[in-house]
């Protein structure tokens, strides 16, 4: 490797970075001027309901494919081996359970705030809480998905780094305000596109510079990094089988199936055979965006095998090795440094404006119409419009802070992320059972999330040692030694980043016994876990309320509840009548039940400005 492999951008790196922002404003600016102009609420925030299975799927893969996975995947599966893989088993799984008993409620509802399915279900605080849960995980998410790509381009362009900020910030509320939710989608498919292109071009530079993929699988082979066939039953294991491809489909469950950035746009779709469609090409897509960083990961373990960067002092973090690899390869190479930063953007792009378009949609159907439920059409998405600028300010702000909050960033994330499991417990218990209600399914809530700070807390005090696989550095040469200017970028970058490989990866101390052994618990059963936790807790609170207090109990009608028995019927259809009524999963219903949740429904659309459809 030369001797300086210092980052810059020449003409043609910044023409390309140049022309994805050009594009990217374009495609706003045509559909603020095409069709209604985005001058109704139906259509900026639902786009008509009209959608295309394709550009749906596509901007459903660019929302999950963000900066950290282009940048933290591959160092995942280069430090640790293969075992990552298997998530595209549980993404598939995830879409499955989607496709089969979420989407067909939330189709039928035509909700526009999934959260409003709660309200319906339960009460409005079990509406609210999803509310701030999403407000806590998008801001902080989205401010880091900012800063990551915007201090890689102020190193190698020279741009400060407020500046930076700014301009991206700007350009992705500009065409997300004026263009609603089909600029969104169709950038979403343009930026797609170009992450793509950036992987298969490290994918094509690789085998070339090896003689071949084949060389390149040998020697991941030779090194120990190609594993898939860890099946031990023990869920303090990092990554196994199970806690992938089971574990796993929980965590994918909670964004897949009841996150609003998700479900917005499958919603959007012109009919449900249309949005099924849509998450079918989701699920083939996230295979694909699974297996190409995890392919990245394979180049860079070829080029580094003789000698790590890391452990050569290079870089400081394992979240860096993605981008020394592209400076490293691709230098002397026009153009191409621009394409990895334009595909950087384009993912920070696709993430922010989905993000933004989501948080504008649930703070007008949770907020704004619970304030104001006699707001006008036109004052109502003056406001919807108001607000994506407002929290595109607000994330420009995160994005500013997020190096000097930078742990305190990852941890709060964490945080965020442990409210999965319970959030996806609440809807479970609604969508699942008609013997949950409002006050057991509280209890099972809080008593989840205490549950997960504790569990968090704790593992963040006493984290779990692991082996790591090795490393060498035999091949190292002083000469190889990285230049300043990259290393400070990616120190700074990598406190904001929350990967798994952000745990210790020093010898392994041996089991742990009693409590601290539970801390050793594997980040992939978390959801499962806490989910499990809110269910079981809730529905049990939920039976003991009905006995102790029978005047009270709640009308469930069962048309807000998902026949499970249809899509799982080779597995309830074998319990008994009897036993399927006690348990919550009959579908029968009187009159007066009828009768007395109708009202509760009619008052819930009319505040909401939309007449259900629960048949």
């Amino acid at each position: 490797m030369a001797a300086d492999i210092a980052p810059a951008f020449g003409v043609v790196d910044y023409i390309l970075f140049i022309l994805l922002l050009c594009v990217s404003t374009s495609i706003g600016l045509y559909f603020a001027c095409r069709g209604g102009r985005q001058r109704t609420t139906e259509e900026y925030l639902m786009a008509d309901r009209s959608l295309q299975s394709f550009p749906v799927a596509m901007s459903l893969l660019a929302s999950f494919m963000s900066a950290i996975t282009i940048l933290g995947i591959p160092a995942e599966v280069y430090k640790n081996g293969t075992m990552w893989w298997w998530f595209a088993l549980s993404h598939v799984t995830s879409v499955w359970i989607t496709v089969s008993l979420f989407m067909p409620m939330f189709y039928k509802l035509k909700l526009v705030s999934v959260n409003a399915y709660l309200e319906l279900r339960f009460n409005r605080v079990a509406r609210l809480c999803g509310t701030v849960i999403f407000y806590i995980h998008k801001c902080l998410y989205l401010g880091t998905v900012v800063y990551a790509p915007c201090l890689a381009l102020s190193t190698v362009t020279g741009m400060s780094f407020e500046g930076c900020v700014l301009l991206v910030v700007v350009i992705c509320t500009f065409y997300t305000t004026i263009g609603g939710l089909k600029a969104v989608v169709w950038t979403d498919v343009f930026q797609m596109s170009v992450a793509l292109i950036g992987f298969i071009a490290i994918l094509i530079k690789g085998s070339i510079d090896h003689g071949g993929f084949t060389n390149i699988w040998r020697i991941n082979q030779d090194g120990g990094r190609i594993e898939f066939w860890n099946f031990s039953p023990d869920p303090r294991v990092r990554h196994t089988f199970w806690g992938i491809s089971f574990g796993g489909t929980f965590i994918w469950l909670f964004i897949d199936a009841i996150n609003q950035y998700q479900v917005q746009r499958y919603l959007a779709c012109k009919s449900l055979n249309t949005a099924k469609w849509a998450l079918y090409l989701y699920g083939i897509g996230l295979v694909l965006v699974t297996t190409l960083p995890c392919l990245a990961a394979v180049v860079i373990y070829a080029y580094y095998h003789k000698c790590d960067p890391k452990s050569a002092g290079r870089i400081s973090r394992d979240d860096e090795i993605m981008a020394y690899l592209v400076i490293d390869i691709f230098r002397g190479l026009p153009g191409l440094p621009g394409l990895f930063v334009s595909s950087c953007f384009s993912a920070a792009l696709s993430t922010m404006s989905s993000g933004l378009n989501s948080l504008a949609a649930l703070t007008g159907e949770d907020i704004v119409k619970a304030i104001w439920p006699n707001i006008s059409e036109k004052r109502y998405n003056l406001v919807n419009k108001v607000t994506v600028v407002a929290f595109g300010i607000f994330i420009a702000g995160m994005a500013f802070i997020a190096d000097a909050l930078g742990k305190i960033v990852q941890t709060v994330m964490s945080f965020t992320g442990i409210l999965g499991g319970p959030m996806l417990g609440v809807f479970g218990l609604g969508l699942f059972t008609t013997r949950a209600n409002s006050m057991g399914t509280s209890i099972g809530f809080a008593t989840s999330v205490i549950f997960g700070l504790w569990l968090s807390i704790g593992s963040l005090m006493y984290p779990a040692t692991r082996r790591a696989l090795p490393l060498s550095t035999e091949g190292c040469e002083e000469s190889d030694m990285i230049n300043s200017t990259f290393t400070t970028w990616s120190s700074m970058y990598t406190e904001t980043t929350m990967t798994p490989s952000a745990e210790p990866t020093m010898e392994d101390e041996g089991p742990r016994s009693g409590v601290l052994g539970f801390y050793s618990l594997s980040y992939t059963w978390y959801s499962c876990v806490l989910c499990t936790i809110a269910m079981s807790v809730g529905y049990v609170a939920s039976i003991i309320k009905d006995w102790k207090y029978p005047e009270n109990k709640e009308v469930v009608d069962p048309r807000l509840v998902v026949p499970i028995s249809d899509a799982f019927s080779w597995c309830i259809v074998l319990l008994p009548a009897k036993w399927r009524q006690k348990l919550g999963f009959d579908d029968n219903k009187t009159k007066d039940q009828e009768s007395a949740v109708d009202a509760k429904y009619h008052e819930i659309a009319m505040s909401d400005g939309k007449d259900l459809n629960l048949t």
